[in-house]
């Protein structure tokens, strides 16, 4: 997480009990609004090639044109090319907390905050949160969370597994727009496999590599997992 932005991950319940679910609703859209607003800037700062270069990564594209015109996939492409980035280069989400310095909103600066800390990794369903949200488990690292998200609030069920990056705000975390299904046991094959089958390995560094996310995006792809997912 970004060394500057003191927001905790282990939550308890806290505000997100206190606040009416109107309320919550009502927060919850104005920073995803932000949200959207900040990516979309941060990727005016990523040069075509770089994003072809994201997209080849994870199947969509030869380096020189994309593969694909498909908006659910290309999330993928734009998470990678937001929040990751090679070692020596700065992160397009960075570039854009730094152009926008000094923020005068409160409500912008917590989100960009947010934004900055964002972590990927990967979900399981626990259960519905009242009054809002859904109650997950991050199986990386241990954590359970409150997340605020309509589509999966609705659809999600109790012990469906996803990859996901999430930025923590107040008592929740929100996702930063990419979503890949996996499944509990695809989610147990892959961990296996890169862990050489090791119990307990520590899988807090792995969720942090770059490359961690765009193996699991390429597999949602190439196993036309994106189907079930429902954007809201």
């Amino acid at each position: 997480m970004a060394p500057a932005v003191q927001v905790a991950m282990d939550l308890g319940g806290g505000e997100v009990h206190a606040l009416s679910r109107t309320e919550l609703l009502n927060r919850y859209r104005r920073y995803s609004a932000i949200r959207r607003d900040i990516q979309s800037a941060a990727l005016d700062s990523v040069a075509t090639s770089r994003l072809l270069a994201h997209a080849r990564r994870i199947g969509l594209s030869d380096g020189k044109v994309l593969f694909t015109d498909d908006d659910v996939e290309l999330t993928f492409v734009y998470d990678l090319a937001v929040y990751t980035s090679e070692p020596g280069r700065t992160r397009a989400v960075d570039r854009c907390a730094r152009k926008r310095a000094p923020v005068s909103d409160p409500e912008e600066a917590l989100v960009l905050g947010a934004l900055q800390a964002a972590r990927f990794s990967v979900l399981a369903v626990v259960g519905k949160c009242e009054p809002a949200g859904v109650r997950v488990k991050d199986l990386m690292r241990g954590d359970d969370l409150v997340l605020l998200d309509l589509g999966l609030e609705q659809t999600a069920k109790t012990g469906e597994v996803f990859a996901i990056r999430i930025a923590p705000i107040e008592d929740f975390v929100i996702s930063c727009g990419a979503i890949a299904p996996l499944g509990a046991q695809a989610f147990m094959d892959v961990i296996h496999f890169l862990t050489d089958g090791a119990p307990d390995a520590d899988l807090a560094p792995l969720a942090d590599d770059r490359r961690f996310a765009a193996s699991l995006y390429k597999m949602a792809i190439e196993f036309g997992l994106m189907d079930r997912v429902d954007y809201r």
